[in-house]
């Protein structure tokens, strides 16, 4: 499954990778900082190394989960390495000085398995295992020192429209050959199979740069899909109407429109408790 993290950046994950939804914390509740630096007693890489990407490479960024407990980045900005070894979102990570968006990595490390080739797991526990090996390359590498904060921050909840949710309730147990369960995006669609509220907030929140909180009380699993125009990027109304032969999407609905007219959902905005790391120091890796 394809996760876009924005424009540039994209991270490939495993079908059944763990999609943690955003919790929803009491207002005005606020968590003690915790630090989060890794300890020596985390997994870590058996082969790592690190290279500056190319000043004249053109092509974005790509960050993927290999199998076996590894892991391959190209073109790779610190703060995008922090949000694959932490598994938040960009608008979730605070601090840091202004090259940690800006210098680009290639990264290529691998666990023992991976290095021997005798794994082809990239299950969702392998891939969390696989975080906790970056989080140590992270600390060891880069001297990332980061710490977990609640902030109260703008955030969406979604909510059931007045005339209903137009979803198709899905019961089925997922089996081998069959489509898999999930939500697959694209360039201004969804495609929900089998798949739950937490998901869609969760995916909905990587298109909105925004916490999004599922209040639907839908506990089932559903199928759907919407589509829409997006504001920016290579879907919005202004690239799509400058090509003749996209430009009849050039005049779709905004998202937060195509939730209420074609899933009969509803984005509100409001303020709310959300969880973000703070990076305290990082330096620069030695090239190897």
């Amino acid at each position: 499954m394809k996760g876009r993290l924005d424009g540039k950046r994209t991270v490939w994950l495993a079908a059944g990778a763990v999609m943690l939804a955003a919790t929803q914390l009491p207002v005005g509740a606020l968590l003690r900082a915790q630090a989060t630096t890794p300890s020596a007693t985390l997994p870590e890489f058996e082969v790592a190394t690190i290279k500056p990407s190319s000043p004249n490479d053109v092509h974005g960024a790509t960050f993927s989960f290999t199998p076996g407990e590894g892991v391959n980045v190209t073109n790779g900005a610190v703060k995008g390495l922090v949000e694959m070894a932490y598994d938040v979102r960009d608008f979730q990570i605070l601090g840091g000085p202004g090259w940690v968006n800006s210098d680009l990595f290639n990264i290529v490390a691998k666990s023992a398995s991976d290095a021997a080739g005798t794994s082809t797991s990239n299950s969702s526990a392998s891939i969390q295992e696989t975080r906790l090996r970056l989080q140590a390359l992270l600390a060891q590498r880069f001297q990332l020192k980061i710490r977990r904060e609640t902030k109260e921050l703008p955030v969406y909840v979604l909510e059931v429209g007045q005339k209903g949710a137009k979803l198709v309730e899905n019961s089925a147990t997922n089996s081998a050959g069959g489509p898999p369960a999930g939500i697959n995006a694209g360039c201004g669609q969804m495609t929900g199979t089998n798949t739950s509220m937490a998901n869609l907030a969760y995916k909905l929140s990587r298109q909105l740069d925004r916490t999004v909180l599922d209040r639907t009380g839908l506990t089932k699993n559903y199928d759907f899909q919407f589509s829409w125009t997006p504001d920016t990027g290579g879907c919005s109304a202004s690239a799509l109407s400058a090509g003749s032969s996209a430009a009849t999407g050039a005049d779709g609905p905004s998202l937060f429109t195509a939730l209420q007219e074609q899933l009969g959902l509803r984005l509100v905005s409001q303020r709310a408790p959300v969880e973000v790391l703070v990076i305290d120091h990082v330096e620069r890796p030695t090239a190897n």
